[in-house]
Parts: C-alpha cells; structure tokens; sequence
C-alpha cells in the first residue's frame, strides 16, 4: 500500500479516535486543533467519514458526531451493540405481555437495519430477519426514527423516495403523505405501517432516544392486522413504554 494511503487511513483513525468518549461532538475547528493537522486535510477526511455515515453533521450547530454506519461496525465486532444488549431484556418482556414478534431497528442510509428481534410463539408472525433491511418509509420503525431527523435529512429522504416503487399496495408513495405521518408521530410518540411493507402485517414502532436526544433506534411490535387491530390501544401503551425505558437505559432524559 503506498505511503499516501497508510497516511490517509491513519489520520481517518485519529479522527475516529477523538469520537471516543461517549456524547462527544466536535467541530472541524476543534479537531483541526486537536490534531495539529491542515484544516484541508481534516476537511477532507470529515467529508469522506460523513459521506460513508461514519460520522454525521448537526445541521445546526455544524458539529460533527458518531454516524449510524460506526454503530453497525461496532456492533459487528462485539457481536452485538450495547443498545442491543441493553434493550433485549425489555424487548423479551414486551414480547411476553403483547405476544407478537418484537424488532430493534436503526437507520442506515435509506433504510431501517434490524439489530434484534425476539419471535412470538403464536401463528402467524412476522419475516423480519436479524441483519436484513428495509425501507424506512415503508416501515413503523423507519417512520418513527425519521420523524424525529433534522429537516435537511427529510427534505434529502422524500427527494430519494420518489424514485421507489411501493412494496404493497397501501405503501406510501408521496412524500407529502409522508410528511405528515411524521408531524403525526411526533405529536403521538408512535408510528404504524398498516400493510406497507406485507400486505396483511401490522407494526407499531416507538423512537429509542440516548443521552444526546438523538433517535437512535426503534423498537416495533408485528403482528397479522386482526390481531394487532383488536390490542391495538394496549399494544400501543405498551410500545411506547418499551421505548421510554430502553431510553432511559441509555441516559435519555426528558
């Protein structure tokens, strides 16, 4: 490998390094200090780690923070990710109380990436599968992660969505639709994908918030839509109550 590369790859690291500490945010002004660095150089290198969604921009105050796509490779290498060994144990109980297929989702890229799921043991559950993904507008997870993004993130997301073919025939395919299913949710602190993604499936899906306010996951609840129709107000309480104490296990605070 030639010497640039090596150089390159071992200042993309020193970058990452600095992302070590839990909640931290930097902006390129404070790294460019941080490092001793030419702030073209850890511009360049903060682009290339942004544009993979290993680190991540706030539109607002223009810092820089942990990407979803660091998460995913974190948790491939532990085997599992602290927010799912954090949330499996409520996932198990929520399971138990509702008796349908219970899902840990987080975005990545246009789509939602199951990080978990506990199975129900009635007929007829859900196909999801550990690893797979899905399109987020198609799916109560995604919805409840996007309505809580910033709105350079929806503006770029509906933009993207009008190119996609809808999965059923009751997936949204307008992005205004979509607008305001997410103005609903935040107001309701659920989403639901009423047969968007299989025809016949119910899922309610509740934001996982951690100690920055970022919505950093989802946990769902599937099931076939007349059972999921008839519990659809105790399923709901009960999604909403899962998120809340997965986020409070990962210091979210109101």
């Amino acid at each position: 490998m030639a010497k640039e590369q090596v150089s390159s790859i071992m200042r993309a690291l020193q970058i990452l390094e600095c992302f070590m500490d839990s909640g931290t945010e930097w902006t390129l002004k404070a790294l460019v200090e941080r490092l001793d660095l030419p702030t073209t150089t850890v511009f360049r290198q903060i682009s290339t780690l942004v544009e993979r969604q290993y680190l991540e921009q706030d539109p607002i105050r223009k810092s820089y923070r942990v990407g979803p796509r660091l998460y995913l490779l974190s948790s491939a290498i532990l085997g599992h990710s602290d927010i799912r060994s954090l949330a499996r144990p409520e996932m198990e109980r929520l399971s138990d109380v509702v008796q349908e297929t219970v899902n840990l989702s987080a975005l990545l890229e246009h789509d939602i990436f199951y990080l978990d799921k506990v199975e129900t043991h009635r007929s007829v559950v859900c196909n999801t599968r550990v690893g797979s993904r899905a399109p987020a507008y198609a799916t109560s997870g995604g919805k409840a992660m996007l309505a809580f993004q910033s709105e350079e993130y929806v503006d770029e997301y509906c933009q993207w969505m009008l190119d996609q073919k809808p999965m059923t025939d009751s997936t949204l395919t307008d992005p205004e639709q979509l607008r305001d299913e997410l103005v609903k949710t935040r107001l309701n602190g659920y989403a639901m994908d009423n047969g968007e993604i299989e025809t016949g499936l119910i899922c309610i899906g509740a934001p996982i918030f951690d100690m920055t306010c970022r919505a950093r996951a989802a946990v769902s609840i599937a099931g076939p839509s007349y059972r999921m129709q008839a519990d659809q107000a105790f399923i709901t309480r009960e999604i909403k109550k899962s998120a809340e104490q997965i986020s409070e296990l990962l210091g979210y605070r109101k």
